[in-house]
Formats: structure tokens, C-alpha cells, sequence
């Protein structure tokens, strides 16, 4: 969890401007990185028009650093439902921005598990952009969804964050095991 208030945006400010200067300078390492399989221009246009779709969100938004919707059970089977229609195709099933349709996009989507990559926008912010899309990156808007299930959807998203998070830690502990 992030902390509260002023002091987050003070703190995610350094990770942030070097997230943008390692962008800028072209660094296939980053492209790596970030777990997609496209070339280094492709990752560095991506990032930058996350960063910049940053600056339209609205204050309100940026700031909400948890959802309001519990994340039990009942709302992370309404979030996958909703993934699996709308989302998976691009963002892949496991979230990894290796759906069947990523491969013929400009930009690509999404990999929810890579977290440097995912953390760049809080639940606040997945929130407004599942609601007004973001056409710098060409993520398509969902206004007919209703709050309460882009709630839903931003609690599944964190999930498979964490999935993505956990099974990482288990390969590297493995890969570590073998190294011994």
C-alpha cells in the first residue's frame, strides 16, 4: 500500500521521473523488462503516453488509493466475468498484454503483472480509465459499464497483480534453489 496523502505523490515522484528518463533514453533493458515482446520504440511511445494520460486525470481520482468495493469473493467473480468479456482479448487472460488481439495493436497493452509497469496508475486511476479509455496507449473507453462493476474489475485486476506478484517470487526462488 502506498501511503496516504501528498507525501505518495512525493514519494512515487523519483521512481516515476526515472521510469521516464530510462523511457526517453531508449534503454532496451526496460522493453525487457516489462515483460512484452515488442520492439523498443513501441515500449518507450507506451510509456510515454501513460505518463502523459496521467496528467488527465482528474485529482480525485489520482488520490483514491484503495477501491471502495471490498474485494471478496463475490466482487473478484463479478470482476473476472467482466475481464474475461472485455478486457482479456487485448490484456490476455492471465493479464499479461499477451491477448490474441495485442499482437495487431500499435501500442501494447497492458501487462498487469509486470508491477513497475502496473503500479504507474493507482485503483483510482484504472477506475477513470476503464471509464474514459486512454486514446494516447489506445485503450478503448467502457462508459456503459456501471461504477460499481469497474470497481469490480479494478479488484480483479489488483488479484491477478498479486497472483502475477506471488508466482514470480516462487520462480525466483526456484531458479534460485538450482543455482545453489
Amino acid at each position: 500500500m502506498k501511503p496516504n496523502g501528498k507525501n505518495s505523490i512525493c514519494r512515487l515522484s523519483p521512481l516515476l521521473a526515472t521510469l521516464l528518463a530510462l523511457v526517453l533514453s531508449g534503454t532496451p533493458a526496460l522493453a525487457h523488462e516489462m515483460g512484452h515482446h515488442h520492439d523498443d520504440e513501441d515500449m518507450a511511445e507506451h510509456m510515454r503516453a501513460m505518463m502523459e494520460v496521467k496528467k488527465d486525470i482528474p485529482e480525485d481520482y489520482r488520490i483514491m488509493e484503495r477501491t471502495p468495493m471490498l474485494p471478496d469473493k463475490e466482487s473478484l467473480a463479478t470482476g473476472q466475468r467482466l475481464y474475461q468479456h472485455n478486457c482479456s482479448v487485448c490484456h490476455g487472460e492471465k493479464g499479461d498484454g499477451q491477448g490474441p488481439a495485442a499482437a495487431g495493436l500499435k501500442t501494447p497493452p497492458a501487462n498487469f503483472l509486470d508491477l513497475d509497469h502496473s503500479a504507474i496508475y493507482g485503483p483510482g486511476e484504472k477506475f477513470w480509465i476503464i471509464g474514459h479509455g486512454n486514446p494516447k496507449t489506445g485503450m478503448p473507453a467502457f462508459p456503459l459499464l456501471k461504477p460499481v462493476d469497474r470497481w469490480h474489475l479494478v479488484n480483479y485486476i489488483l488479484q491477478l497483480q498479486q497472483q502475477g506478484a506471488g508466482e514470480a517470487e516462487h520462480e525466483h526462488h526456484h531458479e534460485h534453489e538450482h543455482h545453489q
